[in-house]
């Protein structure tokens, strides 16, 4: 069923340009490429009249006899360029009326609409909406890939985007039959869960799935699971380079780029997605010396043999050498953006999580700073990850690391440590009250704070260092959504105190049923190859099903890239 999907997102598409007949010229956004390419090819657009593709940019005008059709996402850059295409080809001559069509994606909007009449082109076009459902990235990992989804809701409080995620969850809902148990936690899951039952009142209903649940939760129900250094081969590799749609890009040593699908068939890859990376490290020898065994083996073989292994055997060898050669690459270039410092991370991050030595915890970020050791994100990120974790920053201390920061990386970041702090990632203590008097301080704790240490210590996120799911992060950390799902699905506790517990974390439980099978899981705003990974390993060894749906995929890059 999850190839469902993508023929919707085809179909959805082909019949908006069925209302466009005759030869056309497509001009496409280039953030848009991507995405389109999961669901549809160059053979499909054809069939429907696309003859050229073009990539939307300011110095190329694409306007021509022909039909134009602009395929842009819904946001003002890019409107405010095909508004002044249009106006310069009508400062040389006239358009017919209808010659302009304009796809907006996911959804048009009025202030997209209203740019198009201040800039007096609204006459001159047509506006169409199109919005592709769920992109299966592999196993049971389907994403919205909209990219600037946390940057959008998150941190510009922009809700423009909740109405195109509950549309792509009824269509889901419709396909896999709906949950009877349904949690949800969090401002934006509650604004889409309202929506989704409004769309299943206006455009129909699914069945209902007792033996299923669907959990949907905002990101910052565990921030940690995005801040701390994921330890997979995928999750890494997502970290370091950087996974869209799928694909990645691999700049090698000699200048040239690999490209790589890694939603398409790959043995190799789905061995080691999931291992550790110093695992997947030793994988490759073991791998590499089997294949070049198959190569010598078949300078041996006789006339006939070579005959049978050239057509059953030689095609599948060459690809997975090619693939191999692919990883280790990738490998090489994680290896060398982390390796030397990898250790010190990981430890550092351990000792934070299970609340050792702060003031040692807080010395080692200031030496990691001073000595270079990471990016800029890299040490936001485990700022971010101390003031989770560590009651917040006192006024002295976050000044304190804040001046360091900013003077080794440039006061280009000053607004980014508010924005930090406004998301809750960077929490200030309260230390100002009137009186500052004991009883000030403890009514002033930070309610973020106070969830956060509380679900760590309850759950055992951070102690049970033995679960399967904490191999994701090398050991020492549990993801929330993870140890949720097998609280829920495992009956060992009462549903009454299962409600209770959720409750706690501000969860909303409805119609709780045991018996739990199947598990749909929503993160708005993003969720972690490594989540992903728990997840996996959780479904092995609890012998469930879990489905996860998110908008987007998100790593602690993404994240403090979105608060710039």
């Amino acid at each position: 069923m999850l190839n469902a999907f993508p023929q919707i997102s085809h179909t959805n598409l082909i019949n908006i340009l069925k209302d466009m007949p005759g030869p056309k010229d497509l001009v496409v956004e280039h953030r848009l490429f991507k995405p389109l390419e999961m669901f549809i090819d160059m053979k499909s657009l054809r069939l429907y009249g696309v003859e050229k593709v073009y990539k939307l940019q300011e110095s190329v005008n694409p306007i021509t006899n022909r039909q134009c059709v602009f395929l842009v996402s819904s946001n003002l850059p890019a409107t405010k360029i095909i508004c002044d295409l249009i106006n310069s080809c009508l400062s040389m001559k006239s358009l017919a009326e209808d010659i302009i069509k304009i796809i907006l994606v996911p959804r048009s909007l009025i202030t997209i609409e209203k740019q198009f009449e201040e800039e007096g082109v609204y006459g001159y076009i047509q506006i169409f909406e199109f919005q592709w459902d769920f992109i299966h990235l592999g196993d049971s990992l389907l994403s919205l890939e909209m990219i600037d989804f946390y940057k959008n809701v998150f941190v510009e409080e922009n809700q423009s985007l909740l109405i195109p995620v509950a549309k792509a969850l009824w269509t889901a809902f419709m396909v896999f039959g709906f949950p009877k148990t349904v949690c949800v936690n969090g401002k934006s899951s509650t604004a889409v869960y309202k929506l989704l039952n409004r769309f299943f009142t206006e455009r129909g209903k699914p069945n209902i799935n007792n033996e299923s649940c669907f959990c949907i939760l905002d990101r910052d129900f565990d921030y940690a699971s995005v801040l701390l250094t994921p330890c997979t081969y995928a999750s890494l590799l997502d970290q370091v380079v950087g996974i869209q749609n799928g694909i990645v890009e691999i700049k090698k040593n000699d200048g040239t780029t690999s490209i790589k699908n890694l939603c398409n068939p790959d043995e190799t890859y789905e061995y080691v997605k999931y291992k550790q990376f110093g695992d997947v490290l030793n994988y490759w020898k073991s791998k590499s010396k089997e294949l070049q065994d198959k190569l010598e083996k078949s300078k041996k073989l006789q006339l006939d043999e070579m005959k049978q292994y050239v057509t059953q055997e030689l095609q599948s060898v060459l690809m997975s050498k090619k693939n191999l050669t692919f990883h280790i690459d990738a490998s090489e270039v994680v290896s060398k953006e982390i390796g030397d410092k990898f250790i010190d991370y990981i430890t550092l991050e351990k000792n934070m999580l299970e609340n050792r030595s702060r003031k040692e915890n807080l010395n080692c970020i200031e030496d990691l700073l001073a000595f270079g050791k990471g990016s800029a994100n890299n040490i936001l990120q485990l700022i971010c990850l101390f003031s989770q974790s560590q009651d917040g920053f006192t006024t002295i201390e976050l000044n304190n690391i804040k001046t360091k920061f900013l003077h080794q990386y440039g006061f280009k970041y000053f607004e980014t440590f508010h924005v930090l702090e406004k998301m809750n990632l960077i929490v200030k203590q309260d230390n100002n009250s009137v009186l500052n008097s004991n009883l000030n301080k403890i009514i002033s704790i930070n309610k973020t704070k106070q969830i956060m240490q509380n679900m760590m210590q309850k759950l055992r996120l951070v102690d049970d260092s033995e679960h399967c799911m904490s191999a994701a992060f090398g050991g020492s950390y549990v993801p929330a959504i993870g140890k949720i799902i097998e609280i829920m699905c495992k009956e060992e506790m009462p549903e009454e105190e299962i409600v209770k517990l959720l409750s706690n974390y501000s969860f909303q439980v409805n119609d709780f049923k045991t018996g739990i099978k199947t598990i749909y899981v929503m993160v708005i705003g993003g969720i972690t190859y490594a989540e992903q990974a728990a997840l996996h390993f959780l479904e092995k060894s609890m012998n469930i099903k879990i489905i996860i749906f998110s908008t987007n995929i998100i790593n602690g890059n993404i994240l403090i890239n979105s608060c710039l």
